[in-house]
């Protein structure tokens, strides 16, 4: 009975039949046709009058974290040269000197590994780095190490040929590697700053500290300094040719100014008081006759 009285139910608000009487149902016409109609276009205020003085806006291309520009690598990674002997056998250099040529070949880096050639790269730069010869922990040693890994990950990525979605992880890391540089690069500029300059400057690296205020980016900001800085062109354009123009008048009104004061002075010359004005190349003066 229950089941029964639930599909009765079901049937009648389907057929929109209750008790004989047939239900008005409200009719969806007047929501569809209101929908169907295109949404008006967006006008922005003084968009024609802007382009028509050429202030055009357009959105910054995004750069990714990892990327040189973005990270501050102003130098590239470095590969070594081929003829250079491996970092493990760097420290009996001296012994390989009676080797023949075939076996000193075989241990230079034409026939060693990506991870060999990034170990002497390494070694090399540490060597330019560190305070002493046993130093290789220090702020600067760490921060010059993780500057080789970096710049070596960043010619990985920009020479790989795999997509976007293949090099996720490679890109996380990446990003982790440049986020920790950064932050002892601030704490060593805050402890000792001659040695963050000379740090910086040796490594070739562009640092940015953090900004006070963060600013999206927004059309609404970006035109209204378009605007100001077009106005102010505007503003020196026109001062620099009405100073120009001045000064081809300058002649004329020097001339004219002459006449005047030679004019003046005769006047006060013919009255008998005396002359108050000085002109050029004559004599003249406040209070002479």
């Amino acid at each position: 009975m229950a089941l029964r009285a639930v599909g009765g139910a079901v049937r009648r608000a389907v057929l929109g039949v209750s008790g004989g009487r047939a239900i008005v149902t409200p009719t969806l016409m007047p929501a569809i046709t209101a929908m169907s109609h295109p949404q008006p276009h967006r006008h922005y205020a003084m968009r024609q009058e802007l382009t028509e003085h050429g202030i055009v806006w357009r959105r910054p291309q995004r750069i990714e974290s990892w990327k040189p520009a973005k990270s501050g690598d102003l130098s590239p990674y470095v590969e070594p040269q081929d003829e250079r002997v491996k970092a493990k056998f760097l420290a009996v250099k001296e012994a390989l000197d009676g080797v023949d040529d075939v076996t000193r070949q075989l241990l230079t880096l034409k026939f060693g590994t990506r991870a060999e050639k990034v170990r002497v790269t390494r070694y090399n730069v540490m060597r330019d780095i560190q305070r002493h010869q046993y130093d290789t922990g220090s702020l600067e040693v760490t921060i010059a190490m993780l500057t080789v890994r970096i710049r070596k990950a960043q010619q990985v990525l920009l020479t790989s040929k795999k997509g976007k979605k293949h090099t996720v992880r490679q890109r996380v890391t990446l990003d982790e590697t440049i986020a920790r540089r950064k932050k002892l690069l601030k704490h060593l500029r805050r402890m000792d700053y001659k040695r963050f300059e000379w740090l910086i400057s040796k490594l070739d690296i562009l640092y940015r500290p953090p900004p006070r205020y963060v600013r999206w980016v927004t059309r609404k900001i970006s035109l209204r300094k378009l605007v100001r800085e077009y106005g102010h062109a505007l503003r020196t354009e026109r001062l620099a040719a009405y100073r120009e123009q001045l000064e081809g008048q300058k002649k004329t009104f020097l001339k004219e100014k002459e006449e005047a004061l030679e004019w003046i002075a005769k006047t006060e010359e013919e009255l008998g008081v005396p002359v108050s004005v000085e002109v050029p190349g004559g004599k003249s003066g406040v209070g002479s006759a």
